[in-house]
């Protein structure tokens, strides 16, 4: 697909590293799935990866941890 944000690269598939902090929690998700633009390097994510970022983020926060990185897979 076209890149929306610099409108001169296209996206292929790739992996990318992703990071959430709220309320004192940092974690963070290596190896996500999505799309990279090859000009600009900008990351996509579909919405079945987003939902499961959320639950493995959620699941985190919910077992006390203040710090987490995790693999995606």
């Amino acid at each position: 697909m076209e890149c929306v944000i610099c409108k001169n690269g296209t996206t292929k598939k790739g992996y990318d590293t992703l990071s959430f902090e709220k309320e004192g929690h940092l974690i963070v998700i290596r190896e996500v799935p999505g799309e990279v633009c090859e000009n600009c390097g900008h990351f996509y994510i579909d919405s079945a990866a987003a939902i499961e970022l959320q639950k493995k983020a959620k699941k985190a926060v919910a077992e006390g941890a203040e710090v987490e990185i995790l693999k995606y897979a």
